[in-house]
């Protein structure tokens, strides 16, 4: 159960993510703290977290303010993130999967499929296919049995747009957000074969080469992203920058 502090360090996380401070702008602790309705104690603690997890800045004597990430930045924690499940299919692929997890990513697979042919237009399928994306890359997670992988996944995912639910759904250019999305369901129904197949090294290369392609994803659609015309709106693009400093 979430504590008091989890709780909030999850409030702060939103607002930060959400846009609710520009990038380089302080973060008071007196008006955080009037903002959640809570103690200044917990807002700094809170705030330490934000710190660890790479989205505020401690300045001497000054307090916090608000990371900007680079597209450089952002495409560098998809490939480590990319790394990281690569060992993950290589060893579910070694260990090979039980049956009820294989019959799992069977019907995630088969769930997505379905909802591709039905489109994306609604908000109930583009917000169904995030959940199925990361229902997969978790699956293969746990398969791995590889107790490391989770948090060392959870710290990187934490960078804006590296985690698996940051998935462009481009209104401005339709025909192609839906190609990449349906070419990212062709990678997983590729990679589970490997795993099932117990082919690890093919897993490996295969879930890299998809993380590679998410990241030049990213890049191609951030314009788009910028001018949230994506549906529905992903949580850090505001902390990012096509390029600059901190």
């Amino acid at each position: 159960m979430a504590t008091q502090l989890d709780q909030i360090t999850q409030n702060l996380r939103e607002l930060v993510l959400e846009g609710a401070y520009e990038p380089g702008a302080a973060v008071r602790e007196v008006a955080v703290a009037e903002k959640l309705g809570v103690s200044r104690t917990l807002t700094r603690l809170a705030m330490a977290a934000l710190e660890q997890d790479g989205l505020l800045l401690r300045e001497p004597n000054r307090g916090f303010r608000v990371r900007s990430f680079t597209l450089d930045e952002v495409a560098d924690a998809i490939e480590v993130r990319g790394e990281l499940e690569a060992l993950a299919a290589r060893q579910a692929a070694e260990r090979g999967l039980s049956p009820a997890l294989a019959a799992q990513l069977r019907a995630i697979l088969a769930e997505a499929e379905a909802v591709a042919q039905e489109g994306f237009k609604e908000l109930s399928n583009r917000s169904r296919w995030i959940d199925l994306n990361c229902a997969f890359h978790s699956g293969i997670v746990e398969g791995s049995a590889n107790k490391a992988l989770a948090p060392a996944l959870d710290h990187i995912c934490r960078v804006p747009l590296a985690g698996p639910r940051a998935i462009v759904f481009n209104r401005t250019v339709p025909d192609q957000g839906i190609a990449q999305l349906k070419a990212a369901h062709d990678d997983h129904v590729q990679i589970l074969d490997a795993i099932l197949n117990r082919q690890g090294q093919r897993a490996a290369a295969l879930i890299r080469e998809h993380a590679y392609r998410s990241g030049r994803n990213k890049r191609a659609n951030f314009d788009a992203l910028q001018q949230t015309a994506v549906w529905p709106a992903l949580p850090g693009v505001a902390l990012v920058r096509r390029a600059g400093n901190e």
